[in-house]
């Protein structure tokens, strides 16, 4: 039998790097296809056939899901927003993950999350003080390279840390899968997903900024999607460049964004068919963006962003029970989140042009190849 990671089907994948965490031999390496996504390499030399990439990989078995028929009787739903404005602003919801993180990091733990590094591109890192907490707040539309967060999370567990982790419900799933294997004790672990359109491709995402770089003649200096100068539902894209350049374009205009929401042209195979939608999490939280909400009386308020917040677990309750004077808050039910988030429930079709666009991302601009699609 074939104990082996690469026994899993290409197009299940989610490019988690659990496998690659979990080798003991380094064995397992997160090599890039054409398409700029992670999936994992097998040194077949190295590899000692002891199975542990295929038990701890999230989609290879996903028998420790959550029921949905008994997690929906125990969830709780709620519309919120952080009541320091600072804080909302600078998140692309209402803020409540920063909430939850600064209560973390007030019992000494630590916080892990998307980060980006020195080239603008995106990975997940762990924070321990709330002056950093900047650096892992708002939605990064690229998908995270994980490197060895999966240690790193292991060994401060071990250490006696609360830790929280935000990331996609397959990440959270390839952390809970990790710490499962090794035998750590996940009383301090606190998981908290979003609702998840889908990954999209760090080679798309690369190249946008390059050709924006070459126009603007100059470095990137800062990367903000969901930016709320137009408000939330108007929410833009900002680019700041080392020369004092900006650039700024409302959710209709900006191509990168379109090409993703409009067109689904770059997101990761796998994320056609998730594995982790509706309940079937392993997080204690849900995080998004409570769109359609009504909040009556604080509409006005809204338009500064609204958080959709589902509590599953007992410790997601105990941390929401932690930030309760921080936030305002107002309890709804799960199908209204439903009716404003279809991709709570479903996968996203790939676009009618993503096989096309594909094929053309290495011999024309990648502007110019999202251009054909969505004007």
């Amino acid at each position: 039998m074939n104990t082996c990671i690469d026994i899993l089907k290409r197009e299940m994948c989610t490019g988690c790097g659990t496998c690659k965490n979990i080798c003991p031999v380094g064995a397992v390496s997160m090599e890039t296809d054409a398409e700029g996504f992670w999936y994992p390499v097998i040194d077949q030399y190295t590899c000692i056939r002891c199975g542990k990439c295929t038990r701890v990989c999230p989609v290879s078995c996903t028998a420790y899901l959550q029921a949905p028929s008994r997690q929906k009787e125990r969830i709780k739903v709620y519309a919120a927003w952080s009541l320091d404005r600072d804080v909302r602003y600078h998140s692309t919801s209402g803020g409540i993950f920063s909430e939850f993180a600064a209560a973390v990091m007030n019992r000494n733990g630590v916080v892990c999350g998307a980060a980006y590094d020195g080239e603008q591109m995106v990975c997940h890192k762990i924070v321990d003080r709330k002056e950093e907490l900047g650096q892992i707040r708002q939605s990064k539309y690229v998908q995270s390279d994980m490197g060895d967060v999966y240690r790193e999370i292991a060994s401060r567990l071990r250490q006696g840390q609360e830790v929280l982790f935000c990331g996609t419900p397959c990440q959270c799933a390839g952390v809970y899968r990790y710490c499962g294997e090794e035998n750590i004790a996940m009383d301090q672990l606190y998981l908290i997903d979003f609702i998840c359109r889908g990954s999209n491709s760090p080679k798309v995402y690369r190249k946008f900024l390059d050709e924006l770089e070459a126009l603007h003649q100059s470095k990137t200096k800062k990367v903000w999607f969901k930016n709320k100068a137009y408000g939330w539902n108007c929410f833009s894209t900002r680019i700041e460049f080392e020369n004092g350049a900006c650039y700024l374009e409302d959710r209709y205009h900006d191509l990168y964004i379109r090409g993703y929401i409009e067109e689904n042209l770059y997101i990761r195979p796998s994320c056609s068919n998730c594995e982790f939608k509706g309940l079937r999490r392993v997080s204690d939280v849900t995080l998004g963006d409570f769109w359609g909400v009504d909040l009556k009386e604080n509409m006005r308020e809204g338009d500064g962003g609204t958080s959709m917040v589902m509590l599953h677990t007992r410790k997601g309750q105990e941390l929401w029970h932690a930030i309760r004077h921080n936030v305002y808050q107002v309890k709804k039910e799960i199908e209204e989140v439903i009716a404003g988030n279809v991709c709570f429930e479903n996968s996203v079709e790939p676009g009618r042009g993503r096989e096309d666009f594909m094929k053309k991302l290495d011999s024309i601009s990648v502007i110019e190849n999202i251009e054909r699609f969505v004007q």
